[in-house]
């Protein structure tokens, strides 16, 4: 599978990865890797190469299973007005922006509407309106119900946002983002998994274990004020639930296209989580995610 290598900060914000976006028109034309469920993307943080799912990716893997949509696992609107600091707008961007995802994909199209607007606040309080000009909710609401219309609009204001993070030299703003919505992502995976298994979701939850340690060396690099101590502890301890898993790893050699700055990867991989360990990293995801929105 081709992915190209993406900023970081546009992995999570509205939960859509957009890789080829021309201009500001209102449907763009998206990377067919974004829209495979079974993909992952190449994140380059820093040096650090690893993959992740998006939220759109997970988000079309739980619609793919047939698993109803679920009001009930979004971050409640309400509580956006509690989070104060950096930090907490950060990682709630994350969650929220999940959750944006997860409703637009679902074309839960009222839901999605209030979820760009709590999106769109955070995203003023950290200082990166300019992702959105005057005309993103007229265009927002114009073309809500086409979906591939709505992940171009949302994707090119998001891209605007990652270029002022990347500009600004705000690393550690644009790493609580990426934790966030990982967070809010495999929350959705492991609920929805408990409500009807299947074994792709599972394997999409028991491979984030080199995600998992490449997002604790993030969040400790960019620990500012000590402000990470807290989520990287949790995330250790999580970490340690994942060592349980086991997956069955063949490495072949990618193939790289440095002209179009594409990479295929080739390796395969067979994910091996009993029911036990899948619970306990459900648990731990949920507590996390509640230290977080609460």
């Amino acid at each position: 599978m081709k992915l190209n290598f993406i900023k970081i900060a546009t992995i999570i914000l509205g939960g859509f990865i957009i890789a080829s976006c021309n201009g500001s028109s209102d449907k763009n034309e998206i990377d067919k890797a974004v829209l495979d469920p079974n993909s992952s993307i190449n994140t380059n943080f820093d040096g650090k190469l690893f993959s992740i799912p998006s939220p759109i990716q997970m988000s079309l893997l739980l619609k793919e299973a047939n698993i109803p949509f679920n009001e009930g696992l979004l971050n409640q609107i309400d509580k956006s007005k509690k989070y104060t600091t950096e930090h907490q707008q950060a990682l709630n961007l994350g969650i929220y922006g999940t959750d944006l995802g997860y409703a637009s994909i679902n074309e839960q199209n009222g839901i999605s509407l209030k979820y760009l607007s709590v999106v769109e606040g955070l995203t003023s309080k950290l200082g990166l309106e300019g992702a959105f000009d005057k005309n993103f909710m007229t265009r927002f609401e114009k073309f809500h119900t086409n979906k591939d219309s709505i992940m171009g609009i949302i994707s090119d204001a998001f891209r605007k946002g990652d270029n002022f993070l990347k500009n600004a030299k705000r690393k550690s703003t644009s790493s609580l983002i990426l934790t966030g919505g990982w967070i809010e992502s495999m929350n959705f995976a492991c609920k929805l998994n408990g409500i009807k298994e299947n074994q792709n979701i599972i394997n999409r939850i028991g491979e984030q274990q080199q995600t998992l340690t490449s997002l604790i060396e993030i969040l400790e690099e960019y620990n500012t004020n000590n402000l990470n101590d807290v989520l990287i502890t949790d995330l250790t301890e999580l970490k340690t639930i994942y060592d349980k898993v086991v997956i069955d790893y063949q490495f072949v050699a990618p193939k790289t296209n440095e002209a179009k700055k594409e990479t295929t990867l080739q390796h395969t991989y067979k994910v091996k989580v009993d029911k036990a360990v899948l619970a306990e990293i459900g648990s731990k995801i949920s507590a996390i995610r509640d230290k977080i929105t609460n």
